[in-house]
């Protein structure tokens, strides 16, 4: 509501390249969108470019992302999967790293491992799949016990962005979005950064870039961590050098 009211008189930013703070909601629905790509059945089928990268680097350094059955602040805990598989918590990418993708029985047969109980079956009638459970990008901190002096709300990120945009909206993402190759182009609202601080709102500009790339790309994680759907979550994320279309000058 509070960015409703303040997005009163929002205007278009100038094309340019910008420094990006994604706020959690947004980053958690980019997460979304691309969460196919770590699936094994989508690798095997020739549909997401993470085949064959296991142990390979795919992020920056300090991002994990997390796949918990048993998430804390889940409202449905599984402990077996679709397939009777049990299901477990695991770094599907750890410290920038790509541990694992996610299996069921028969994908995880053809490459050679062990199931990592990732089958979501509405019914017993219903097709085998692949799919995450409670799914996020661990926030800035939680690691290593928030040890480290790390920016923890919006406002610290924003602070440290300096100038750029702020996102705290995306649309089109059906339209918008290639989850193979991790392309998108997408309808954006937020607010101009002026001088570390949340400025006037803006609309009406399209955020392009590629989901692989803005993974290596992240320069800040938040500590805000939350979740959309209850189920993909992200803390907010600083990216530089992000391609923005908006008003010809």
């Amino acid at each position: 509501m509070e960015d409703a009211v303040s997005g009163i008189g929002a205007c278009s930013v100038a094309s340019g390249s910008y420094t990006v703070v994604f706020s959690n909601k947004t980053m958690a629905t980019l997460l979304q969108t691309f969460s196919s790509v770590f699936s094994a059945e989508s690798a095997q089928k020739g549909l997401s470019l993470l085949k064959g990268k296991e142990g390979e680097k795919i992020a920056a350094d300090f991002i994990t992302i997390v796949d918990d059955p048993m998430y804390h602040g889940s409202v449905i805990k599984r402990t077996f999967d679709g397939e009777g598989v049990a299901a477990y918590a695991k770094n599907v990418v750890e410290n920038g790293v790509l541990a694992t993708l996610l299996h069921n029985l028969k994908t995880a047969a053809n490459a050679g491992v062990k199931s990592t109980g990732n089958v979501g079956r509405p019914s017993y009638a219903s097709v085998i799949g692949v799919s995450p459970f409670t799914f996020y990008i661990q926030p800035a901190g939680e690691a290593d016990g928030g040890k480290r002096n790390v920016p923890k709300v919006p406002e610290d990120l924003l602070r440290k962005a300096g100038e750029g945009i702020y996102v705290t909206e995306l649309m089109g993402l059906h339209a918008g979005a290639n989850a193979v190759t991790g392309d998108f182009s997408l309808s954006a609202k937020g607010f101009l950064i002026t001088e570390g601080a949340k400025g006037a709102p803006v609309k009406n500009f399209t955020v392009s870039g590629n989901f692989f790339e803005l993974l290596k790309k992240v320069e800040i994680l938040g500590e805000d961590l939350d979740f959309i759907f209850g189920q993909f979550g992200s803390p907010s994320v600083l990216v530089r050098d992000m391609s923005v279309a908006g008003k010809d000058e």
